[in-house]
């Protein structure tokens, strides 16, 4: 496993408010310069929304973008479209599924402005996870692709390569760093999150999601990358299912579900005993709550949320040392002001509880 100790550092989850990709960016640095990640902007363009972000060329998939509709479609052309992405996939060729930047503007601007990763120690990409995609975007019967068994093995196999290409930019990134002579240092890592906010939803009742098949999905797409890799989900789930996994960091909102994730302490242990770390998402993305809290306030709410696991036999110096500080959510939905306020709180804890990651 990729050894991973990030010391309670801060980074951000994925969507931002900003309609300006470089307002977006600066923003980012200012508050995440030692994990950067690249924002993805869906007020500039319905393409960043993080379900059409990574659509293109999806077999079935069409955009609507007058409309900023997406959906699956069906007809007597889909066989051929499988048997034509299966010969594309069999290429093991991730430039083939290069994601545009008219798709992921905050990524070409990551690129354009690599000066700013001098301080970096990570630099953070992300995918929506197949799980989430395939619940989101629906057939005209409204079935779901992932209820597709065809198109759910084309769905993952897509979602894979499109890590594998953002992999490989974010590695060029970092490897085009201009090093300072006889002052030798890493350039920063890549690390890939799969966002899979959707595994909320297992258990409930409109959902028929198999543990095993979900585990089988998400692991193809951890396996097919060589870096760090995250995942994201932003509601309660069998956090046992992710933590069980081969999967590096697992980003949860601490803020409202610390409680759930210490029922899983046993398997928390073990993930930590194995090199994992965990992104506590401990500011809140609700605007009210935004403008109320403060880093006080959350610092404390943090440490009350570890304190649950230490109860059950877990080192806290571990669990800081193996730690991230991050909002709870994206924050693609709020103002602006508020999502600068959230990124300004989240730096702020890091700050405050660093002393404690040993």
């Amino acid at each position: 496993m990729t050894d991973f100790v990030p010391r309670a550092r801060a980074t951000g989850i994925g969507s931002m408010p900003h309609p300006a990709t470089l307002d977006a960016l600066r923003v980012m640095f200012q508050n995440f310069p030692t994990i950067p990640y690249w924002p993805q902007l869906p007020k500039r363009d319905f393409r960043e929304n993080m379900y059409a972000q990574f659509s293109a060329d999806l077999v079935g998939v069409q955009i609507d973008l007058p409309h900023e509709w997406m959906g699956l479609v069906k007809d007597d052309n889909t066989l051929a479209q499988v048997e034509q992405f299966y010969t594309r996939y069999l290429e093991d060729d991730p430039a083939l599924f290069a994601v545009g930047p008219e798709y992921a503007a905050g990524l070409y601007a990551l690129r354009d402005h690599r000066d700013a990763l001098k301080n970096a120690k990570w630099i953070k990409g992300q995918v929506t996870g197949p799980i989430s995609f395939g619940l989101k975007v629906v057939d005209q019967n409204l079935k779901p692709m992932l209820y597709d068994d065809a198109l759910r093995d084309v769905l993952v196999k897509h979602i894979a390569r499109k890590a594998q290409w953002q992999e490989k930019f974010l590695s060029n990134i970092v490897g085009a760093q201009l090093i300072a002579p006889l002052q030798p240092i890493a350039p920063p890592q890549p690390i890939i999150f799969v966002d899979e906010p959707s595994l909320s939803l297992i258990g409930a009742s409109v959902v028929a999601l198999n543990r095993d098949e979900v585990i089988r999905d998400l692991e193809e797409v951890f396996s097919a990358l060589h870096c760090i890799t995250g995942t994201h989900c932003c509601g309660n789930t069998d956090w046992s299912m992710l933590l069980q996994t081969s999967v590096n960091i697992i980003s949860f909102d601490a803020y409202n579900y610390a409680e759930n994730l210490a029922l899983f302490a046993d398997d928390v242990k073990r993930f930590l005993d194995r090199g994992g770390a965990l992104a506590w998402g401990i500011v809140p993305t609700v605007e009210e709550q935004i403008a109320s809290e403060t880093v006080d306030a959350l610092t404390a709410r943090l440490d009350a949320a570890v304190n649950l696991l230490v109860k059950k036999g877990i080192d806290r110096d571990l669990l800081y040392a193996r730690a991230l500080i991050t909002p709870a959510c994206g924050l693609g939905t709020v103002s602006p002001a508020a999502a600068e306020r959230a990124f300004e709180l989240t730096r702020g804890v890091s700050e405050r509880v660093r002393v404690w990651a040993k």
